[in-house]
């Protein structure tokens, strides 16, 4: 039987997040693949597939509630671009981005039914 994974942790520069449920999203950081075609003329077609490298980069969604303490740590976060270290666990599963900087001008929505959104990129998750 596989289960999903549903409930990760994050941890942030060593220390947990309590994040809001189902919004974790994440990108590996193997990039895209570009892929053309060549020909040499009557119906020879080749494929070419190149690596983008401007894409392996991973990034990392969640959302965490407007409280005092996540404001501040999302503070913290964003004056310390390129230098988070980001851990996200799930059981046995486990991925490690570094280099990481808190990139979106979050919002900070005020209210008893709001979030505010992160949006981190660093370097391929290993």
């Amino acid at each position: 039987m596989a289960i999903a994974l549903a409930r990760p942790s994050i941890i942030i520069n060593n220390t947990p997040i309590q994040v809001v449920p189902n919004t974790t999203v994440y990108t590996e950081g193997k990039g895209e693949q570009n892929v053309r075609t060549q020909s040499a003329g009557g119906g020879s077609v080749e494929i070419v597939v190149s690596e983008n490298v401007e894409t392996n980069i991973s990034k990392v969604n969640f959302s965490i509630m407007p409280t005092p303490e996540n404001i501040e740590a999302a503070r913290g976060w964003k004056s310390n671009p390129g230098a988070n270290a980001i851990n996200i666990v799930s059981g046995e599963f486990n991925r490690s981005i570094t280099s990481a900087t808190l990139t979106n001008d979050y919002e900070v929505n005020l209210g008893s039914d709001t979030t505010i959104d992160l949006e981190f990129m660093g370097a391929p998750a290993v």
